[in-house]
């Protein structure tokens, strides 16, 4: 739809054709979701010799070692946070739900490949330093998007996604955070939605 997407990959790493492809299908597929289209004219994603998947403004950063089944989902992610930390930002350490619970539920919504987490319920409403390292992907990203997937359904899936987009819309290119992005949903909602946010976000509600 108009964005001129680069890959830089080398000799015997991912495959570019394939990563192209992908980059285009999250871009269109999240705009579409979230109602608010890819903000920037172009978008590259360079292949690293490892470590993790990485977002900046228009840039993604995916590492060699992912496997060709994991490579929708890595691209997808981290894609998102072109959205949630990208077109909006956040105290990424401070407040880690308003991003990657946000991004990796639209990435997994998108993909239809949302699942439980393996960790103990825990609250979303803390800072990245008060997560163990076993268990801060499975209660942030896991559990946080499935808190988001219980608030849809709750509200409404129409709903939901309108006030998504209206918070996206709102905040475009300043700061927001978790506080913020839920009291956009509380506001759009037909429901209360209280229960839920006081059980998960204790600090906050």
């Amino acid at each position: 739809g108009g964005v001129a997407v680069r890959a830089y990959t080398r000799p015997g790493g991912l495959d570019r054709t394939r990563v192209i492809a992908q980059v285009r299908h999250a871009i269109r597929g999240i705009g579409d979701q979230v109602g608010v289209a890819y903000p920037w004219p172009s978008f590259t994603v360079a292949e690293t010799a490892g470590g993790y998947g990485m977002e900046s403004p228009a840039m993604i950063w995916i590492p060699r070692p992912t496997t060709r089944a994991n490579l929708a989902y890595l691209v997808h992610h981290e894609t998102a946070h072109q959205w949630f930390y990208g077109l909006v930002g956040n105290d990424q350490q401070g407040e880690p739900f308003a991003d990657e619970a946000a991004a990796d539920y639209v990435a997994r919504t998108v993909l239809g490949i949302r699942r439980a987490s393996r960790c103990a319920v825990a609250p979303l409403d803390r800072a990245i330093t008060r997560y163990s390292q076993a268990c801060y992907y499975e209660v942030v990203y896991i559990q946080g998007g499935n808190v988001l997937d219980e608030l849809r359904r709750k509200m409404g899936t129409a709903t939901f996604w309108t006030a998504i987009g209206g918070y996206l819309a709102d905040h475009r290119f300043g700061l927001a955070g978790t506080r913020t992005l839920l009291d956009a949903l509380v506001k759009a909602s037909p429901v209360d939605l209280g229960p839920i946010l006081r059980a998960r976000f204790p600090a906050l509600y």
